[in-house]
């Protein structure tokens, strides 16, 4: 979630004065009663619904002192236990290039606690927003209850090079959600917005209230929208122009210019500049008539209700009932959401060209020997493995038969995924290399965990092993610990660990051997935001195999990084529940519980380091990727005509590798 600039202090982020400035506090209030006073039986059915009329739907329901309480215990075992970089999230190094401020989380909730909220979601949004400012996209908290809506503005912006400046532009509109939005705006430069200079208000926006990154240019890519090139990154819902979340405002004023008839933007020939007022509008989930099918539909969790009510004490009786696990289940599979934002897809460029290869990538040969590989999503099923190996090795003989000399990886939009399918990229072009070093926070109840899914042999905590031996099949990397600093704290850490992907590599039949392209031969393409997975993928084909990468967008003038949220492995909290579930291990006193509503929450796990220059530097924080800087080795921007229609983006790169415009940066 993404709100409003603030300010941190050297004690660590203070969430009040930040909070206070979207969310008012008040005494908890009463649910209405009578159906003519509920909101949400106003606008059930309805499509389209107005920013107040979602509101007052969505402020119906009480703050509950019970059940804020217990969010805030599940949170504070997660963050506390779990989250590798909560203790250097409340410290982090100063680093050159990296957008960071002090979050200290523990003090967070404790603000927050001491808070009696107007509604309940006042509250879960306050929560959601103190993870979001530790700007680390793996670290989320998400209440469905408040996620249901999407809302909208009827001018979606992006930002271009125009003779040489950056400017804001109106990329397209949304007139099917609001019919005073005009086509011709499309094409006008902002100039204004809320009688801010544009660019200014957009840069302060990407720096303050983007949590996506800590690179200011990937948030600023984050925020902004092009229609024809579209991944169906979901994230949370932060750009300028697409929430998830209630806005902070009703309206944004936009002053427009636009180009004089007969002429394009680029000769820049402008009518009289004018002032629109462009409300948000919000699109009505279906699944209910009234408050309170609204609460039994996306808010009531199945724990809680098989567990009398919000007020049932902590394992004290409480039971996993089935609807416990099928609830857990459903939200991990992404099934939590009424909505999806799919007029965005219907911009997706990629069924143009020539593509093939799946679900997870496409291949696109362009007319010059050079071909695109469309790396989508690293996310892969199960059942998908075999397909998505199957697909990238007869894509790579499919290249090398018709004599493609030179391959862009197009790792834009690509929010991560599977670490197995990432380490099959990496091998299929330079065969077996070792992965960067990682290790695990920690604690007595994780050792537990480790060492029942050992003995049980299953769960994804039986597929670690010691970088030392990974050969033997024992839990002593995690028992046997090492401690290092992490901000002004220190932590005990496993012994460093590999990934095993030999489950994975079982159903791979054929693994393509490359002895064609050289690294020089391969261009990373990346808008930044290239995270998990994706960012340990592009770090290793560019640090250790010295594949250059090529940034495009962001703010001109300012240095570029290719990815996003490096620093490890994640995991979510409905998942690692229904792991707890399936050792016996979801009634340990340690164990984080359920929450008391409907939501899922999201870390990281296993911290990942950089490339090192001997065996003194382990564990030292200053080699974690998280908080390293990795700048692109050459920037591209788009224009006019790149960004509405991706082939022209992939031509212009082409170009830009065939003429060998892309040279590897010295190492700083």
């Amino acid at each position: 979630m993404k709100l409003l600039p603030n300010n941190p202090s050297h004690s660590g982020y203070k969430v009040t004065a930040a909070i206070l400035l979207f969310l008012s506090v008040t005494s908890p209030i009463t649910l209405a009663a009578k159906p003519k006073d509920d909101p949400c039986a106003a606008i059930a059915g309805q499509s389209i619904a107005s920013f107040t009329e979602a509101k007052a739907c969505l402020e119906h329901f009480p703050f509950d002192q019970t059940i804020a309480d217990q969010t805030i215990d599940t949170i504070r075992s997660v963050t506390k236990d779990l989250y590798v970089f909560n203790e250097i999230a409340a410290s982090p190094p100063r680093v050159d290039g990296l957008s960071v401020v002090p979050v200290n989380i523990s003090y967070g909730l404790d603000v927050i606690k001491q808070e009696k909220w107007k509604s309940d979601r006042a509250f879960q949004d306050a929560v959601a927003l103190l993870l979001d400012k530790v700007q680390d996209a793996h670290l989320v908290y998400a209440p469905f209850c408040y996620r249901q809506f999407i809302f909208w503005q009827p001018i979606q912006l992006n930002s271009l090079i125009r003779n040489r400046r950056l400017v804001v532009n109106v990329a397209y509109v949304k007139n099917d959600i609001w019919p005073d939005a005009k086509e011709s705006w499309t094409g006008c430069e902002v100039t204004h917005i809320d009688d801010r200079e544009a660019m200014d208000m957009v840069v302060d926006y990407a720096v303050n209230n983007n949590g996506e990154s800590k690179d200011v240019n990937t948030c600023y890519n984050n925020i902004m929208n092009t229609k024809s090139y579209f991944h169906g990154w979901d994230d949370g819902a932060d750009d300028l122009g697409y929430h998830r979340f209630l806005p902070a405002q009703e309206t944004h004023a936009y002053t427009l210019r636009c180009p004089k008839k007969g002429t394009q933007p680029i000769d820049e020939q402008y009518d009289p500049p004018f002032t629109v007022k462009v409300p948000w509008v919000a699109q009505v989930p279906q699944g209910f008539s009234d408050a309170d099918s609204y609460w039994q539909s996306y808010c009531q969790s199945a724990y809680q209700s098989n567990n009398d009510g919000p007020n049932f004490e902590k394992r004290n009786g409480a039971v996993w009932s089935e609807e416990t696990s099928n609830e857990l289940k459903r939200i991990h599979e992404g099934q939590a959401f009424d909505l999806s934002p799919s007029s965005y897809a219907s911009g997706n460029s990629n069924a143009a060209g020539n593509p093939a290869g799946g679900r997870y990538m496409e291949f696109i040969e362009l007319d010059n020997k050079v071909g695109v590989i469309d790396i989508q999503s690293f996310s892969v099923d199960m059942q998908d493995r075999a397909e998505f190996a199957s697909n990238f090795t007869q894509g790579l003989e499919t290249f090398e038969k018709n004599g493609i000399e030179k391959i862009i990886l197009d790792l834009s939009q690509n929010g991560g995924g599977d670490a197995c399918a990432g380490e099959y990229i990496i091998n299929s072009f330079f065969g077996s290399t070792p992965d960067y070093q990682s290790d695990v926070k920690y604690t007595p109840f994780m050792e537990r965990v480790i060492q029942k899914a050992y003995k049980d042999k299953s769960t994804k905590w039986y597929d670690y092993r010691s970088e030392a031996d990974p050969t033997k099949i024992s839990a002593d990397w995690y028992t046997n610990t090492v401690t290092y600093k992490r901000g002004k704290e220190d932590v005990q850490f496993s012994q460093p660990i590999t990934l095993s992907c030999d489950g994975w590599d079982s159903g791979v039949h054929k693994q393509y051997k490359n002895d064609r392209w050289k690294p020089s031969d391969l261009l990373i393409l990346s808008d930044g935001r290239c995270g998990s997975t994706c960012a340990i993928v592009a770090s290793r084909l560019r640090l250790s195999h010295q594949v250059p990468a090529l940034g495009f967008g962001g703010i001109r003038g300012n240095r570029m990084q290719y990815a996003s949220f490096p620093g490890g492995e994640s995991e979510r909290l409905s998942g690692f529940l229904m792991d707890l579930q399936s050792l016996g291990l979801e009634n340990d006193p340690e164990a984080p519980l359920p929450f008391p509503e409907r939501a899922d929450m999201g870390w990281t796990f296993r911290e990942m380091y950089g490339p090192m220059e001997n065996e003194k530097s382990q564990g030292d924080e200053r080699h974690l990727l998280e908080y390293s800087v990795n700048y692109a080795d050459c920037r591209l921007y788009f224009d006019d005509d790149n960004a509405d229609d991706v082939q022209v983006l992939w031509k212009q790169v082409a170009k830009i590798i065939l003429d060998g415009e892309c040279p590897l940066l010295a190492k700083e």
